[in-house]
C-alpha cells in the first residue's frame, strides 16, 4: 500500500509551491496517489469550475481512470472527486485484468453539455504500451457531471504513422479551446506505432483536432472532427543525426493578427516553437527552437512547457531552463516562468526579453518525492474566470493545486 503522511507533512509540502488554492490532497489510497493532465472548465450551469482529470497508483501501473471535481467559489474549495471511467483495480496484479481510460479531456459546448473524450484500453491489443495504445472514444453528461452517456468510439484520420483508424497511439495535452472560427481545437501528440513500416519509426509528431459540429450536440457516432494540419506529415523536427526526432505536448495560444503560436517539448535541449498561416491551422511553419531577445534559447529537458494568453496583451511562457544530456527526461525539480509581447514583425512572434523570466517554482531538497523525483511537470490549466488568472498544476503529479497569476 502507499506510504501514509501525516497531516502536518502534507501541509508542509503543499506550502513548497506557494499555491492560492488547493484542490485534492490524495489520502493516500492506492489508487489516486498519482494525479495527472489536469483540465480545469469553467461551466455557467454549474455555476463554477469543473476539473477532470487521469488518476492512477502510479503512471504506467495499469489503473488509469478519470475522476473530476467541483468548485462554486472561483476555486477556494473542491468537491471530492467522483470516478466518471476506467480502471477501478487497486493492484498492479488486478489492473492485469481492468481497462484503463486515459488522458480525458472536455469539451463544454454552447449549451452547457460535457463531452469527456479520452483513450480507451483495448485488453490484449499492443503496441508502444497499455496507457498510451487505444480507442479514442467519448462520453457526454447534460447534468454537469451527475451522470455520463454510453461510451463510444471515434474513427480517426489514419496517417502514415497509425496502422487503424480506430486504434491509435495519441495523448491530448493542453485543455481544448476554440480557434478564429469559434470552433474548438486540441492539439496532441501522435507516436509512430509500433506496427508501420520500419523507414516510418521513431520520433513523434505533433496534429490538432477540430472538433466541427459540436456545438450542435451530436451524438458521439456523428461527432465530425478534422485532423490539422491539412499533410500527413504533421508538425515534426529532425535531430542533428537527421533522423526525426521527438517533438510533443503542444500549447497555444491565438495572436493577434488570427495566426496560432505553439510551444512544445522536444528532445533537442530546448522548447521548440511552430506558427499557422492565417488559416486556422491548416498549415505550419517548420518549427525552430524559442529564444530570448539576447539569441539564448529556452532550455528544456523532454517535459512541459505551455504557453498562456494572459488576455491583457502578454504571454506567459513556462520552461524548465535545465537539461540533463545523460537524463533527456530530467530534471523537473525547477521550473521557470518568462513573460513575452507580441512582434507583429519578427520571425518569432512573441518577443521574451531574458530580464522577464524569473524562477517560478523550486522544489529542493526538503520536498517529498511522492515516488515522482520531484517533479514539476506542467500538465495543468489556466482558466480565466472573473477576471482572474489562475494556473492549475499538479505538484509533483501527486497535489492538484492553483496559483493567481498576476
Amino acid at each position: 500500500m502507499a506510504k501514509i503522511h501525516s497531516a502536518e507533512h502534507l501541509k508542509e509540502q503543499i506550502a513548497i509551491t506557494k499555491p492560492d488554492h488547493v484542490m485534492f490532497v490524495p489520502k493516500q489510497l492506492e489508487w489516486e496517489s498519482d494525479n495527472v493532465h489536469l483540465y480545469v472548465v469553467e461551466h455557467k450551469k454549474y455555476g463554477g469550475l469543473l476539473a477532470f482529470w487521469t488518476q492512477s497508483t502510479f503512471e504506467g501501473t495499469g489503473n488509469n481512470h478519470l475522476v473530476f471535481a467541483g468548485s462554486r467559489d472561483g476555486g477556494k474549495s473542491w468537491s471530492e472527486p467522483k470516478f466518471i471511467i476506467g480502471s477501478r483495480a487497486m493492484t498492479k496484479d488486478d489492473a492485469k485484468n481492468e481497462a484503463q481510460a486515459s488522458w480525458g479531456f472536455p469539451i463544454v459546448t454552447r449549451s452547457g453539455r460535457i463531452y469527456l473524450f479520452y483513450y480507451r484500453e483495448l485488453l490484449g491489443v499492443k503496441d508502444n504500451s497499455r496507457q498510451l495504445t487505444g480507442a479514442f472514444s467519448a462520453i457526454y453528461s447534460d447534468d454537469c457531471g451527475e451522470s455520463w452517456s454510453e461510451s463510444a468510439d471515434i474513427k480517426q484520420r489514419l496517417t502514415p504513422y497509425d496502422a487503424d483508424e480506430y486504434i491509435q497511439d495519441n495523448i491530448v495535452y493542453e485543455v481544448p479551446m476554440r480557434g478564429t472560427d469559434g470552433k474548438y481545437l486540441a492539439g496532441f501528440t501522435k507516436y509512430v506505432s509500433r506496427r508501420v513500416k520500419d523507414e516510418l519509426k521513431g520520433g513523434c509528431r505533433v496534429y490538432f483536432y477540430r472538433f466541427d459540429n459540436i456545438d450542435d450536440d451530436p451524438e458521439i457516432k456523428d461527432i465530425k472532427i478534422t485532423t490539422l494540419p491539412d499533410d500527413d506529415r504533421g508538425i515534426f523536427v529532425y535531430r542533428p543525426s537527421g533522423d526525426v526526432g521527438r517533438i510533443e505536448e503542444p500549447a497555444w495560444v491565438i495572436l493577434p493578427d488570427g495566426r496560432i503560436f505553439c510551444s512544445m517539448r522536444t528532445d533537442l535541449g530546448a522548447v521548440y516553437y511552430s506558427v499557422s498561416s492565417s488559416d486556422g491551422g491548416k498549415s505550419w511553419s517548420s518549427p525552430r527552437a524559442l529564444y530570448f531577445d539576447d539569441n539564448t534559447p529556452f532550455v528544456n529537458p523532454i517535459s512541459p512547457c505551455p504557453i498562456y494568453d494572459l488576455g491583457d496583451g502578454r504571454y506567459m511562457q513556462l520552461y524548465h531552463g535545465v537539461c540533463d544530456p545523460n537524463k533527456p527526461y530530467l530534471p523537473r525539480n525547477t521550473l521557470r516562468c518568462a513573460i513575452g509581447h507580441f512582434d507583429a514583425d519578427a520571425i518569432q512572434p512573441i518577443r521574451f526579453k531574458k530580464e522577464d523570466s524569473d524562477l517560478y517554482m523550486h522544489l529542493g531538497d526538503e520536498a517529498d518525492g511522492f515516488g515522482t523525483d520531484k517533479q514539476l511537470a506542467i500538465y495543468g490549466t489556466m482558466t480565466h474566470m472573473d477576471g482572474k488568472n489562475i494556473l492549475w498544476y499538479p505538484d509533483r503529479k501527486f497535489f492538484l493545486l492553483g496559483k493567481d497569476v498576476r
